[in-house]
């Protein structure tokens, strides 16, 4: 099974779970365990390092009030790195990637089959293939 994580606490339950050699993809933030920076990275923020708080606020309130999301799914990378299974969550659009995109990018890979997996704070729940 080829997994994609789109989350560092999934990435990091993926590979626990003894999983680790099914991982293909993972997102921008991911970084835990220790070798998995070599995977394709799948996801980018719309905002870049800024220096405080308040300048975080400010350009994701800037990024919400344009209607666009604060993260970026490379579409392309999911299609050449043809994930099974995409593992994401659904509780916070600030702090990764939103389902709805993710939805949106897997409709996008017309030709592939991938099943989401949602994280959720009390129990996954699976979305459906497409």
């Amino acid at each position: 099974m080829r997994i994609a994580s789109l989350l560092p606490s999934a990435t990091e339950i993926v590979c626990a779970l003894g999983s680790r050699p099914q991982l293909v993809g993972r997102s921008h933030e991911c970084d835990f365990p220790a070798g998995i920076e070599d995977l394709p990275v799948l996801t980018s923020a719309r905002i870049g390092q800024l220096p405080s708080s308040q300048a975080i606020d400010r350009a994701v309130r800037d990024v919400l009030r344009d209607a666009l999301a604060i993260y970026q799914i490379d579409v392309d990378g999911l299609r050449e790195i043809r994930p099974e299974v995409i593992v994401t969550q659904d509780l916070c659009n600030v702090c990764a990637v939103s389902l709805d995109d993710v939805r949106a990018a897997v409709a996008r890979l017309a030709e592939q089959d991938v099943d989401i997996v949602s994280l959720h704070r009390r129990s996954s729940t699976r979305s459906g293939t497409t």
